[in-house]
């Protein structure tokens, strides 16, 4: 949880008491315990005291160890302090899950979630044309979610069976999707887990057979009837569609019982008359707050492609930003979506390819950030994000005007596959093929940038583009100058095989800005190219920054099977650079 001062917080003390998914602990170390630090998901460490701008430098700074697991790893590795010591949690594509001593990468536990005769799942046997998404195998795919206060890990592991007719007709029931709750310590299942997946909305049912469970998960305390706490798990379709007459792939939200996971979840699909409009956004978590002060918390998540028809009395929400009560009953005037809709789908310029962010309120108006394929930024009020205003033209491309607070093409003109992160008035985006752009944010009711809350063109950039974009990180001991910091991976977006690069992390001032508005760069990990050298890239890799250490996800340079993961840890260190 944030505990200091990062911006005018604007939230109320009952939601800060469950907001605290980057727990502060009283000894001033951090946990790292769900997908970008907290449920705005704006990627701030807000209490790193170790790192600073003036020992981030290949003298002081650099690779310590690396551990490796049976599995590709794609959610962020997440961080719990125990007996002093950041024990990391690391979920893997081969379906295991993994606790690593933070300081010299040693394993603690491991335990594989795959039943009797089941195998993780090859990414061919699922989803309309296979392996454009991950690739060799599906497993545990989104970020877990961690509850200190219970001493759990949530997490969702996909498996194939291999008995009977499954090894050739590949036909629903040989797909299985579990939710499972395992204690910290040992492993061990608990809460009644672990559960299959399955649920209806209205005439739509849940199949795991091309649907993936990518976006990391949501934990909301106390929130249930009961006054257990709630989790929600989104699904969205393997590449984009279904296999015609097996099943049709949607999206899909489910609200589980945290401490009870046989009690049947409430459960809402995007497009529940349609098809597509998966919650993808290339794994970041739902975002959860407030739409006003005192106001009541909802869900924030946008979908990609599919059908939308709610304009015209449909229950479908293809390519939209969507506002979901907390119970999934109700969207209450809440979602927004693109005049240019209708031309995204065909194009695959869905908007919901990247996540979203909550930023800090202005005034009494709270707002969020997202951004997808079709290159534009979107600043959405909270209470009233805009629903849909029809183009002014019948063909594509689309012409017309958004109602939403402000959108406008973002800086570098290139597509957004990745969620922005918030430190202070800054706000750093990173399209693909392009360099990190960081935008000023309004804290002033009038916003200094009026009418907008985000500056749209007071921009800087760093020097260095990164192909893919990148999911970014930043730490900052509260608002003390020299400290805040924005982390960065140079990975891979594609699943391709071999991967080609090593990944590069990079430390970049956050605070600061250089002629001619350039982003000054602190270090990255190839100034000691064999000291610091860590895995190959893997996709949309979010660096996991906590009490001192950088945790990021790799894969087994050695591994000619593209097949296993390494987890490459950095911090102070006084060995050679070499």
């Amino acid at each position: 949880m944030r505990t200091m001062k990062k911006v005018q917080l604007r939230h109320s003390v009952s939601y800060l008491a469950f907001l605290g998914l980057a727990a502060t602990l009283l000894s001033g170390q951090t946990n790292v315990v769900t997908w970008h630090n907290d449920t705005l998901r704006d990627g701030l460490n807000s209490a790193e005291t170790t790192l600073t701008q003036a020992n981030v430098n290949a003298t002081q700074f650099g690779k310590l160890c690396s551990a490796v697991f049976d599995g590709q790893v794609y959610g962020q590795p997440l961080v719990v302090v125990t007996g002093g010591k950041n024990i990391v949690y690391v979920a893997t594509m081969n379906d295991s899950l993994y606790a690593v001593d933070g300081t010299n990468c040693s394993q603690i536990n491991y335990v594989s979630l795959l039943g009797a005769s089941e195998k993780p799942v090859p990414c061919g046997d699922v989803g309309g044309s296979g392996c454009h998404t991950v690739k060799p195998i599906i497993g545990i795919l989104g970020t877990p979610v961690i509850d200190p206060a219970t001493n759990t890990i949530y997490l969702v592991s996909e498996s194939e069976s291999t008995a009977g007719t499954c090894p050739t007709r590949k036909v629903n029931a040989c797909f299985i999707h579990r939710l499972h709750a395992l204690d910290l310590t040992t492993f061990a299942e608990k809460f009644n887990g672990p559960v299959v997946v399955a649920a209806n909305f209205l005439l739509a049912s849940f199949t795991s057979k091309n649907h993936i469970q990518r976006p990391g998960l949501l934990l909301l305390n106390g929130i249930m009837p009961n006054g257990d706490n709630a989790l929600y798990v989104a699904f969205s379709a393997m590449d984009g569609s279904g296999t015609p007459g097996v099943s049709v792939a949607r999206g899909w939200i489910l609200n589980y019982d945290a401490q009870n996971l046989t009690a049947a979840p409430n459960a809402w699909s995007t497009t529940p008359t349609g098809e597509g409009g998966g919650v993808w956004m290339a794994g970041a978590g739902l975002a959860a707050g407030p739409d006003s002060p005192g106001g009541s918390t909802y869900l924030y998540f946008a979908t990609g492609d599919g059908t939308f028809d709610v304009n015209t009395g449909g229950l479908d929400y293809g390519d939209s930003f969507i506002k979901l009560t907390t119970n999934l009953a109700t969207v209450p005037n809440g979602y927004f979506t693109p005049f240019g809709a209708a031309c995204m789908n065909p194009t695959d310029t869905d908007f919901g390819s990247g996540g979203v962010m909550l930023l800090p309120n202005i005034g009494s108006t709270y707002y969020a950030v997202a951004a997808g394929k079709d290159r534009f930024i979107y600043v959405l009020d909270l209470s009233n994000p805009g629903q849909f205003t029809s183009p002014t033209n019948s063909t594509c491309p689309a012409t017309g005007s958004n109602a939403n607070a402000e959108y406008f093409l973002g800086g570098s003109g290139h597509q957004y596959l990745t969620t922005p992160v918030m430190w202070s008035s800054s706000m750093f985006y990173a399209p693909i093929a392009a360099p990190i752009i960081k935008y000023q944010v309004s804290q002033t009711s009038p916003p200094i940038c009026n009418p907008a809350p985000v500056c749209s063109t007071s921009t800087s950039k760093t020097a260095v583009s990164f192909q893919y974009g990148t999911n970014l990180a930043i730490s900052a001991s509260a608002q003390t100058t020299g400290t805040a910091i924005l982390w960065a991976v140079a990975g891979n977006g594609w699943p391709s095989v071999p991967y080609p690069t090593s990944a590069v992390l990079y430390a970049f001032d956050a605070e600061h800005v250089t002629a001619p508005h350039t982003v000054p760069q602190l270090w990255n990990s190839t100034k000691c190219p064999t000291r610091d050298k860590g895995g190959h890239a893997t996709k949309f890799v979010v660096p996991t920054i906590a009490n001192g250490s950088v945790y990021v996800a790799t894969m087994d340079p050695t591994d000619t099977t593209n097949t296993r993961g390494q987890l490459d840890a950095f911090g102070l260190t006084t060995a050679t650079c070499n």
